[in-house]
């Protein structure tokens, strides 16, 4: 999460800096807060410069000229100006997080956990503490301090449940630790209460998707999968986008909702029809529904399109299940093998073996029926013409070969 040069340009900036020197008249910090209220940051500088100046031990001076440079894009000066603010008056919190901002700016995170983690966030004024929040969270994050951040967003969201940016740092923070099922529930609450975000939505979304890959209970991944889907249709509603199309027939694929995944994914190959990942989904969706010459005409156009080797293989892994679905074993191995799934090509060519056997088997079979058939019918003509000894014969003979084949059953 990045954190603007906009957010100390306030009031609460301001009312500071006024009680900083309060009842002093000095003509080059009034000037220096007046320019740095109407935003010009350009002036506030050389008047905050001045007054350090003249006044090097007041820790004031430097925080403003911190402030002021950070907004000029000064990285390096701000920081050297807000660190001096600090060692002058190191328990000043809006100087420690004043520096940790710029900190976090410059992306030196281990630095700026540090002198944020040593702020108490009691000692700001309630207007300030969720954004120390934010920022402290984003430096533990990224310093893999992670349940750091979980305990200062959750203390700070129980006193502001309404503020959609710290569901979205927690679910930052989940994700950065692999917690997909509670990041998904983090980004969602977010965007509940931002609905215009649609990147939050596209987070939970992601999110709900993630998990369902990775867990192995079945009615957990349909959940997961299934929250995917109601939040990819909302935004694909609020944006009919290629991208939100197609998470939406994504989710619904794997929440095992074939007819509406389908809905979507034709909407996103109507955008765009040269899309291999669309065509193999769609595959997918066929093959459940047990539609198998629609799902090899999409499998088999998705290679076409010249697809990624990790979606090559998976789509001639699922060409293998269609055709052992339809006992084609010799080109389900062929399927297998191009997959590189060693495993099922070999139970595809036990599967050919044992349909070769049973080939052969049922073959002999209705030679077998054919030759009892045909000694039946002679018997019934030996009968007719007063043959009956001979007819006998052949009976008794039908009798033998009957029960040398339950014999050998």
């Amino acid at each position: 999460m990045s954190f603007s040069r906009r957010l100390w340009v306030s009031s609460l900036v301001v009312a500071l800096a006024a009680t900083l020197w309060a009842g002093w008249a000095h003509a080059d910090w009034h000037k220096g807060v007046a320019a740095f209220q109407k935003k010009d940051f350009t002036t506030a500088v050389k008047e905050f410069q001045q007054v350090t100046k003249t006044n090097p031990d007041f820790a004031g001076g430097y925080y403003m000229l911190g402030l002021a440079q950070n907004q000029l894009g000064q990285i390096s000066q701000a920081l050297g100006n807000l660190r001096q603010a600090v060692k002058l008056d190191g328990k000043n919190p809006q100087y420690r997080t004043a520096l940790g901002q710029v900190l976090l700016r410059a992306k030196q995170y281990s630095d700026a956990y540090s002198v944020l983690k040593a702020v108490n966030p009691a000692s700001l004024k309630p207007g300030e503490r969720t954004f120390y929040a934010l920022l402290f969270s984003g430096a533990a994050t990224k310093t893999n301090h992670v349940q750091d951040a979980v305990r200062v967003l959750q203390a700070r969201i129980r006193h502001s449940s309404r503020d959609a940016r710290l569901y979205q740092a927690l679910g930052v923070a989940y994700a950065t630790i692999g917690n997909d099922a509670k990041a998904a529930v983090a980004f969602e609450k977010a965007y509940q209460l931002h609905p215009n975000n649609l990147k939050l939505g596209r987070s939970a979304a992601y999110s709900y998707i993630d998990a369902g890959r990775r867990t192995s209970d079945p009615q957990k991944k349909v959940a997961y999968y299934t929250k995917a889907g109601r939040i990819g249709e909302r935004l694909a509603r609020s944006r009919a986008t290629f991208e939100y199309h197609l998470l939406a027939g994504e989710s619904w694929l794997g929440a095992k909702q074939f007819n509406r995944a389908l809905k979507w994914l034709n909407k996103a190959h109507a955008q765009k029809p040269q899309n291999a990942l669309v065509r193999f989904y769609r595959g997918q969706c066929y093959s459940s529904l047990g539609q198998f010459g629609q799902a090899l005409t999409e499998l088999r156009a998705s290679l076409q399109l010249g697809p990624e080797s990790r979606l090559r293989r998976q789509i001639y892994n699922q060409l293998g299940y269609v055709y052992a679905k339809q006992k084609r074993y010799d080109k389900a191995i062929s399927a297998y093998q191009n997959a590189g799934n060693a495993s099922k090509a070999a139970e595809m060519q036990a599967n050919l073996k044992k349909q070769k056997h049973n080939l052969a088997a049922e073959k002999e079979r209705r030679q077998f029926e054919q030759k009892i058939k045909a000694l039946l019918l002679q018997a019934q003509e030996l009968q007719k013409l007063g043959q009956v000894n001979e007819a006998k014969a052949l009976r008794d003979q039908v009798k033998e070969l009957q029960k040398g084949v339950k014999g050998k059953k």
